[in-house]
């Protein structure tokens, strides 16, 4: 520390005393700092040299405006000299915003508390000088905590209130409280089905659809009876269709890409759209004419359309107009430059677009951010737009948004086209069943644990030729896999009770049969697809209620493949 010396402002004091006062001063928590009446630094403590990263010998001797920042040191001058005039001790930043600045241009928020002190040399000013960085970083931080925690009960209340009408409004009127429950408890009935009823309700179907196709075989001479088995076949796959798409609404499914006719599909939509969106919403479709197919998993995009169009109702609340619309179109290099993750080709595309509020710039940046919504609470989970673009992207596709407030939105999905090879010169493509069905003298191991199922696909690929092995769960299963036995394939369902599973089976399987070839089954959409997500290895997945021509062909495939 700098002792003041002779020629300064006071005697220096005996050396035992100056070390003891030196100590003293460089124990100080805060930073210090004493000016004479030039505002020349005298002294500094070891703080001072920690907070604005000056050595003492830098700073004694420099006027105390090169702590200041340079923006408010014009003003600092005349501040000083006007207390040099009247000299009180006084605190200073308890309720300003100072800042000081060090020597690498940061700037700190500081408190001071300034004294005087009259010597025979003169006066000096002492500062005290203490850095508050971090209780303005608590101070905001509690302030953060203070507005989420005010909003969280705002929009609390809010909800508390809502409930408090629709209960008044639900004393006043029984018949409306009793239809209200009667719909919650529909409501409540599909989830069920839609859960793990789900999954024994595609196993029926399996059997069902699988046991006709055999029986429509043996009958086929006979015109009467090969027409009602048609119908129950018809009807059986009309039931997993609803099945589908009653998942679809609720339940994450892996992607099955296809060729899809998108002007079919939407002519499809339009009558269910017409009862859902409801007669204040009216829809009008423009298709283009000749429109190439689109690669695109079926069941998936109906559902985005479904999600699309119930925004776009959700934005017309007083109605409006809603459009389909189709287009081929050629995204080029200069558009694939300015967007994110599109390659420049060929694609087709659907809009769907309404004569609703429309968005501000800012909404249409975070449209897609899951769990942004612009809707009340309780009115929207903001993952609808969200579930859209990850599908299409991971379609290989792109979604571009057109919104302007108070004139509506169009949002376009664009998935890429069917590209015709030259082996493809026939107007329609071979059906699957005008493809030949083959079977052969492998051995496969089938796991199911629904009975009728597995002797189902077990009595088809065995009238194949195919050895067949079979077991009801995990452990039946791992004893015919450790076994010596032959085994090619293994065609396991995914959800298995006793503990094991599908995929884990497959995996145990290629530990001791690397190479082994896995083909699974599933009536679930969630936690199965989850799980065959979690696998390393390529997936390769038939979905109940699965028709045996589809099975024995994609049995035939994978076996033949490299």
């Amino acid at each position: 520390m700098s002792r003041l010396s002779p020629e300064g402002l006071a005697p220096g004091p005996a050396p035992e005393t100056a070390s003891w006062a030196s100590a003293l001063i460089d124990a100080a928590p805060d930073a210090i700092v004493v000016i004479d009446g030039a505002g020349r630094i005298v002294l500094v403590n070891a703080q001072a040299e920690r907070l604005f990263g000056y050595s003492r010998g830098e700073l004694v001797g420099q006027v105390i405006e090169v702590l200041v920042p340079d923006r408010l040191r014009s003003g600092h001058v005349g501040r000083r000299q006007a207390f040099g005039e009247h000299p009180t001790a006084r605190p200073m930043g308890v309720s300003l915003d100072l800042s000081a600045r060090c020597r690498d241009g940061r700037e700190v928020p500081v408190e001071i508390s300034l004294s005087p002190l009259s010597t025979p040399g003169g006066m000096l000013f002492s500062a005290a000088i203490r850095d508050i960085t971090e209780r303005r970083r608590i101070q905001e931080a509690l302030r953060q905590a203070r507005d989420e925690l005010e909003l969280r009960v705002h929009e609390r209340t809010a909800e508390l209130e809502q409930t408090n009408r629709v209960l008044h409004q639900e004393m006043a009127d029984r018949e409306q409280a009793e239809g209200a429950l009667r719909q919650a408890q529909k409501m409540e009935a599909v989830g069920q089905l839609t859960g793990g009823i789900a999954h024994d309700f595609n196993n029926l179907l399996t059997v069902v659809i699988g046991s006709l196709q055999i029986l429509a075989r043996h009958v086929a001479k006979d015109p009467f009876a090969t027409e009602l088995a048609g119908a129950a076949l018809k009807a059986a796959r009309r039931g997993s269709e609803l099945n589908r798409t009653l998942l679809a609404f609720s339940r994450k499914q892996r992607l099955a890409p296809v060729a899809v006719d998108c002007n079919e599909m939407i002519a499809h939509l339009t009558g269910m759209l017409r009862r859902v969106l409801g007669e204040h919403v009216s829809i009008g479709v423009a298709p283009a004419a000749d429109l190439p197919r689109a690669i695109a998993d079926a069941g998936q995009l109906e559902t985005a359309l479904l999600n699309l169009a119930v925004n776009a109702r959700d934005a017309m609340p007083d109605g409006g107009t809603l459009t389909l619309e189709t287009a081929a179109v050629t995204l080029d290099a200069h558009y694939a430059a300015n967007e994110v993750d599109v390659k420049p080709g060929r694609y087709v595309m659907l809009a769907v677009s309404d004569t609703g509020c429309g968005m501000t710039p800012e909404v249409v940046a975070r449209a897609c951010e899951p769990f942004f919504t612009t809707k009340e609470v309780g009115k929207g989970s903001g993952l609808g737009l969200a579930m859209v673009y990850g599908f299409v992207k991971q379609s290989g596709g792109h979604v571009k948004i057109y919104s302007e407030p108070g004139f509506g939105t169009t949002i376009k999905l664009f998935l890429p086209e069917v590209v015709a090879t030259t082996s493809i010169g026939e107007a329609e493509p071979a059906t699957a069943d005008e493809l030949p069905i083959r079977g052969g003298d492998e051995t496969l191991l089938v796991v199911e644990d629904e009975e009728d199922v597995r002797q189902l696909a077990c009595r088809v690929l065995g009238g194949l030729g195919y050895r067949i092995l079979q077991a009801c769960d995990g452990r039946d299963a791992m004893v015919l896999i450790e076994s010596d036995a032959t085994i090619d394939l293994l065609f396991t369902d995914v959800v298995l009770p006793g503990g094991m599973n599908g995929p884990e089976i497959a995996r145990r399987a290629r530990l001791r049969r690397p190479g082994l070839k896995v083909m699974y089954t599933s009536g679930y959409t969630g936690n199965a697809i989850q799980q065959l997500d979690a696998t390393l290895t390529p997936v390769h997945l038939i979905t109940k209620p699965y028709a045996i021509d589809e099975m024995t062909r994609a049995v035939r495939a994978l076996l033949d493949a490299d």
